[in-house]
């Protein structure tokens, strides 16, 4: 683990945390998100794991993104208290202010989902069926994202939420979404997108969604309802980036990132002066075309 102090002040109490291992991509993005919290003038500290797992931490094939909530533990050993988990694919666009305003006023920082979707249609059969959860249940529990989450542990309800997540993590089934050893890649892959049916054959299951899967669970079963807004994906189109996204996901498919002031330019000027605008014309001339041929059927 390596800590970088982007403000003064020695005892701060707030930190991000992220992990990124295994490939140059990973730490790339994780000096990306760096930069993007100094960008932003974030004044806590940046905890960050690109090396090794923090001590502990079951491996990705024995619990997917496991690490998670050992990394949690590993910064409130350090005595941090408001701590934000961004992943290294995230970049902070907009100063975190509004989000550890919301930690220290409610405790946790659950973001509502941009997607739409529910926990029933990324959870497996076998982790519903020991968490004693129905899969018509589970379709009215809205999936927690987990790319970004923030603790207050001060707060009761969120030390709780984080020692459930930890149980989770380590009791070999809830994050892996089968009891069976995950294989290779390929198998990884069937379980996350439910290939042949590898979770449920229930046509509307796509998938096991591992962290997220879990901490939908735990949210549900401690009243903790995903609410924040802040949180934007660069590739989904659905909901907009506007002016209330601080944080945006923007996953990376090659080998290498794109750079911050890209992203940026992306977000603060291509999109708001010339594809939204080339997007309502789209729109108004297609609107136009159909009258037309409305009026030439007639």
């Amino acid at each position: 683990m390596k800590i970088k102090k982007l403000g003064n002040d020695t005892k701060i109490k707030q930190c991000v945390i992220s992990l990124g291992i295994g490939r140059k991509i990973f730490v790339d993005c994780l000096k990306r998100l760096e930069e993007s919290l100094r960008r932003v003038r974030f004044s806590g500290d940046f905890l960050y794991w690109s090396d090794e797992l923090p001590p502990g931490s079951p491996t990705h094939f024995e619990a997917p993104f496991g690490f998670k909530p050992f990394c949690f533990l590993e910064a409130a050993k350090l005595g941090y208290e408001e701590i934000l988990w961004i992943d290294s694919a995230c970049v902070a666009i907009r100063p975190l202010e509004p989000i550890f305003k919301i930690l220290e006023q409610k405790g946790y920082c659950l973001f509502a989902n941009n997607y739409g979707q529910m926990m029933g249609q990324w959870c497996s059969d076998e982790v519903l069926r020991i968490n004693n959860i129905t899969r018509e249940e589970a379709l009215k529990i809205p999936e927690v994202p987990c790319s970004v989450i923030g603790l207050n542990l001060q707060n009761a309800l969120a030390s709780k939420f984080l020692q459930m997540w930890h149980q989770k993590a380590a009791d070999g089934i809830t994050f892996r979404g089968i009891r069976d050893k995950i294989d290779d890649w390929e198998d990884y892959y069937d379980i996350a997108w439910n290939k042949s049916g590898r979770v449920s054959k229930d046509p509307r299951v796509r998938g096991h969604r591992h962290d997220q899967s879990a901490a939908g669970i735990i949210a549900h079963e401690l009243h903790m309802r995903p609410f924040a807004d802040g949180l934007g994906d660069i590739h989904y189109k659905g909901t907009a980036i506007d002016r209330n996204t601080i944080i945006l996901h923007h996953r990376e498919f090659g080998e290498k990132i794109t750079p911050l002031n890209d992203i940026y330019l992306k977000v603060f000027v291509m999109m708001p002066f010339i594809e939204r605008p080339l997007d309502l014309i789209r729109a108004f001339l297609k609107s136009i075309r159909n009258k037309l041929k409305g009026l030439c059927t007639h």
